[in-house]
């Protein structure tokens, strides 16, 4: 496992580390908002209506 720090208001950011412990479809390969390709924002969970 590795020990990645994150500042990304990110689903899978916690407590300044990625949580994220498998590989996911790539969600933006060129997105200049972020430095993360796997960057999902975390008020995407509650516009669906899913509890975090």
């Amino acid at each position: 496992m590795m020990d990645i720090n994150c500042s990304e208001r990110c689903i899978h950011e916690k407590n300044g580390k990625c949580t994220l412990n498998h590989i996911t479809a790539i969600t933006d390969l060129s997105s200049p908002k972020t430095n993360c390709i796997y960057f999902s924002p975390k008020n995407q969970i509650k516009d669906k209506g899913l509890s975090p």
